[in-house]
């Protein structure tokens, strides 16, 4: 929702500007309902799952930076940030704000009504969607892509990545999920990482660092 509005902005290399994407992977404002950035198999008040069928959302979330990088080649920064390192993200921030327009940063946001955990293990969400490899952090600035923090130690092997298992069982939009279901979405996960890990854009060989 939005993002044609986004779009459009993105394509006016004269606008001095920061668009900063906080996801939430809901539309949370309308009773958490299924969103384009909503997981595979995520449990909203539109895709509840029931005894004939369990999954009930089987898009794979929008990758919502590699697809503004694709489409607008003028735009001078894309990141995406975790404010589970909270420095990292404020520094990616200021990047942007000096780099001056237009630029885009995605920001994934735990929520605890929409994602039913206790709002105390917020920050420790945010570290495993990014130590699971699920929401990989890097920036593209003028067209080259950076991975950093964990997402750059996982690359470079010396971080082992967390079987996503360990994020996704303690999210109640989860508690359906069988063991099969955390097999798949691991698989897609595995798949991201050993083929392209800006989805769909930049080939993970082309970046050594």
């Amino acid at each position: 929702m939005g993002l044609s509005a986004i779009s459009a902005t993105m394509t006016h290399p004269d606008y001095n500007l920061l668009i900063l994407l906080y996801d939430n992977e809901t539309y949370a404002n309308t009773d958490i309902q299924i969103s384009g950035t909503s997981p595979y198999g995520v449990n909203t008040s539109f895709s509840t799952p029931g005894k004939v069928k369990r999954i009930m959302h089987h898009r794979w979330k929008k990758n919502v930076a590699p697809l503004i990088v694709a489409g607008h080649p003028t735009v001078k920064y894309v990141a995406t940030i975790s404010t589970s390192y909270p420095l990292q993200a404020m520094n990616n921030v200021r990047k942007a704000l000096s780099i001056g327009g237009p630029t885009f940063i995605h920001c994934l946001n735990p929520c605890p009504k929409g994602w039913d955990f206790d709002p105390a293990i917020s920050y420790e969400l945010g570290e495993l969607a990014v130590n699971t490899g699920i929401w990989p952090l890097y920036e593209v600035e003028h067209g080259k892509l950076s991975l950093y923090g964990k997402t750059q130690q996982i690359a470079k092997g010396k971080f082992k990545r967390l079987p996503v298992r360990d994020y996704l069982l303690k999210q109640g939009r989860f508690a359906h999920f069988t063991d099969e279901d955390i097999a798949y979405f691991q698989s897609k996960v595995d798949e991201m990482w050993d083929k392209w890990l800006v989805p769909g854009v930049i080939p993970l060989e082309k970046d050594p660092e």
